[in-house]
């Protein structure tokens, strides 16, 4: 079989499976297509239009297709042991019966069918080597081919088993914090001390400053957005370090604010987390001091000096 018709026969099978797929740069993990979300598609004619002429390599829509892929990468520890050890730390079997795909770098997808609640993608939250794509991400399918340092290697198929549920335990460590209840009068509800406690005109400052950077993240420009997504990581690191803001909720909300630049221009999960770690880091040196306030109602924002 040519390779042409190879590709196509991997993007027909993922759409028989109800995977919906775009194609992905020839021998590339990165999108042909902008607005690769939206365009994901299941028509059989659109697949054979993409495919009949070049050799795209296989992209799957997490969100479209119901999907939660756990990436493990190979490393010391490998992902696939991390993930393992995870599972016996909640008191679970090492998640392995479900459809699995071996990577050319050595690692392996495993495909879970998402949760009812919307998930993001990650990139390091469950481990070293351990990256997630659900919602707002995708997954190179089998069939796909990379050119490596040894040669081309394909995206196979390893455990040709039923996509298995995601596991409960996993979904509860990838779920996004559940919101905090309304308090106050007539609600019935004590309010609680808020996580780390500060005082309220502290929690206006850490609210503006965090919607402001990941403000700056969403709307970044292919070509300044390792720039901004590092200056914002510093800024919400000073908080961090001043003890305002807890760093794993800093680490999540600038990743989250990034996530829908992943597959654009080449932009990765990883990329952003490399960005964003080192932000952090940097950030926490240098403890952001909370301005005075003018009056009891008034906060006042003092750009930090650089």
């Amino acid at each position: 079989m040519g390779v042409l018709r190879a590709r196509l026969a991997a993007a027909v099978a993922a759409i028989d499976r109800g995977w919906p797929v775009i194609p992905l740069r020839p021998f590339g993990k990165v999108p042909a297509l902008k607005d690769w979300d939206r365009r994901a598609t299941l028509d059989p004619d659109q697949v054979l239009a993409w495919w009949e002429h070049r050799p795209y390599n296989i992209g799957i829509s997490c969100r479209a297709a119901g999907l939660l892929v756990v990436d493990l990468d190979q490393g010391v520890p490998h992902g696939r042991d991390v993930l393992a050890d995870l599972a016996r730390a909640h008191g679970a079997d090492d998640p392995r019966d479900t459809y699995t795909v071996a990577t050319p770098s050595g690692g392996e997808h495993r495909y879970f069918r998402a949760p009812d609640t919307p998930l993001r993608n990650t990139a390091g939250k469950l481990g070293r080597h351990v990256d997630t794509r659900a919602a707002g991400g995708y997954v190179a399918a089998q069939g796909s081919i990379r050119r490596t340092m040894s040669g081309l290697r394909l995206y196979k198929v390893v455990r040709d088993l039923p996509v298995a549920p995601a596991p409960d335990w996993l979904v509860a460590r990838l779920s996004p914090p559940v919101p905090e209840p309304r308090t106050g009068p007539g609600t019935g509800l004590r309010a609680e001390p808020a996580d780390p406690p500060a005082p309220r005109r502290v929690r206006a400052y850490r609210a503006a400053v965090v919607d402001g950077e990941t403000g700056r993240v969403r709307s970044a420009l292919p070509g300044t957005r390792a720039h901004v997504l590092f200056t914002a990581a510093c800024r919400l690191g000073e908080l961090v370090g001043a003890g305002f803001l807890d760093e794993h909720a800093a680490r999540d909300v600038l990743l989250d604010a990034a996530a829908g630049h992943v597959g654009v221009d080449g932009w990765t999960e990883r990329e952003a987390a490399h960005h964003v770690g080192n932000g952090i880091a940097a950030g926490r040196r240098r403890p952001r001091v909370i301005p005075e306030r003018r009056s009891p109602d008034d906060v006042v924002f003092v750009p930090r000096q650089r």
